[in-house]
């Protein structure tokens, strides 16, 4: 494989790994918000942003429900009154 190629790949893989490495919404209502933790996982407060955007859109805040653990990488939020 030519040197070029290869740099490619491997660029393109490290941007790839980068893009993924957020916490991400994965489910939003007016009621309860998921975010799918960073990788590492960094805590709760990268997530807790997230959540607390998708509650304001219905005049809601954010209040944790689940912590990520050994069998899930998901964070839960409920939106609540303020």
């Amino acid at each position: 494989m030519k040197q070029s190629n290869l740099i490619s790949i491997v660029f393109s893989a490290i941007t790839m790994l980068g893009c993924s490495m957020q916490p991400t919404v994965t489910s939003s209502s007016e009621g309860t918000v998921v975010i799918k933790a960073a990788i590492p996982d960094m805590g709760v407060e990268q997530a807790l942003p997230l959540a607390e955007a998708e509650c304001k859109k219905y005049g809601l805040k954010a209040r944790v429900q689940s912590l990520t653990g050994p069998t899930t990488d998901r964070y839960i939020f409920a939106c609540v009154n303020r």
